[in-house]
């Protein structure tokens, strides 16, 4: 009988961690895929009740059938662990889709790395975000040779884009202000902000900032398609750290709105932003606003060119379905 491939689709947590799940499962399903659902359920830390519900999760596997397992699903290392266990006994592939690393999201939980890397090496690959999140997770001890990097996330939503892309002197940011540090760190008032978070009710802003609050994402992509440039950023000198690991979705929101970047040096995706021509690489945000406000039209327009190119790959799961089927050939 020809073994089959399953993949792990996370319930019950709300969120970017949700969606992102949901949306490489629906890529998955596509390749012929199965799905194999994991309630977010506290119950799982009980070893009584492990047993029986994770026997229920597992019933459609068969044995030398592969498992793509999405990490993390938000309750503990443990859990991940034991349950990787439960799916070697099928003597199936195991690979592991690292969406987040919790240990390097909080400093809280910097001391659980090493159970992380426990559990990374009990997989047959890993798929990460970025070459730089590779090399991090050998140098924290992780001993598998097969990887295979996702670089971006897609974005397969379709939004109205019945005009051009305009040069306009504007930075969008998709994003918390007050956490990421952004209108306190650019003072120019010849610049206009656009501020996808809800407006502060004890702050002055001034005229050139305009607080759109939370808007869904079709109209998100619709109204950062009008022009600008999209601003992936932070202040806070832990989160860029992580920046230098993680797949952003602010970088694909942008992109598949079509509008050109601005991004830290360090972020993990740089080349490919270098490379292809998306966008500007700065230093701060005085550098972003001095580039911004000295660029052409002409130049701008090169840019949203280029941008156009991987708007419609990001559109069309271009890169979900490019990890999926290099893991597939990998195992």
């Amino acid at each position: 009988m020809r073994s089959r491939t399953h993949i792990t689709n996370l319930y019950g947590v709300g969120g970017i961690a949700t969606v992102a799940q949901r949306r490489t499962v629906e890529v998955a399903k596509q390749l012929d895929f199965n799905e194999i659902s994991i309630l977010y359920d506290n119950g799982l830390r009980d070893p009584e009740e492990f047993d029986k519900k994770v026997a229920g999760i597992l019933a459609g596997l068969e044995v030398g059938d592969t498992v793509i397992f999405q990490s993390p699903i938000w309750i503990t290392s443990k859990v991940e662990r034991d349950f990787i266990d439960r799916v070697r006994q099928y003597q199936g592939k195991v690979a592991i889709f690292i969406h987040d690393i919790p240990p390097m999201m909080f400093e809280g939980n910097r001391e659980l790395m090493p159970l992380f890397i426990e559990l990374y090496n009990k997989a047959d690959l890993l798929i990460v975000p970025s070459e730089n999140m590779k090399d991090y997770l050998i140098s924290k001890g992780v001993t598998i040779e097969k990887f295979v990097i996702q670089n971006l996330w897609d974005i397969p939503v379709d939004f109205i884009s019945n005009s051009e892309t305009k040069y306009l002197p504007r930075i969008n940011f998709a994003g918390s202000d007050e956490k990421f540090g952004i209108t306190e760190n650019i003072n120019s008032n010849d610049i206009e902000l656009e501020i996808y978070d809800h407006k502060p009710e004890d702050k002055l802003i001034p005229d050139n900032v305009h607080y759109h609050g939370y808007v869904d994402e079709v109209k998100l992509l619709s109204e950062l398609h009008e022009g600008g440039f999209g601003l992936v950023w932070t202040e806070d000198m832990y989160w860029r750290e992580y920046m230098k690991y993680n797949a952003s979705y602010k970088v694909s929101t942008y992109l598949r709105a079509g509008i050109p970047l601005i991004v830290h040096r360090d972020i993990s995706c740089r080349k490919l932003i270098e490379d292809n021509h998306w966008g500007i690489v700065v230093d701060s945000l005085k550098e972003a606003v001095e580039r911004v406000k000295a660029m052409s039209e002409d130049e701008y327009r090169k840019y949203v060119e280029s941008v156009s190119k991987v708007s419609g790959l990001l559109g069309d799961n271009y890169f979900t379905k490019k990890v999926l089927v290099d893991t597939l050939y990998e195992l």
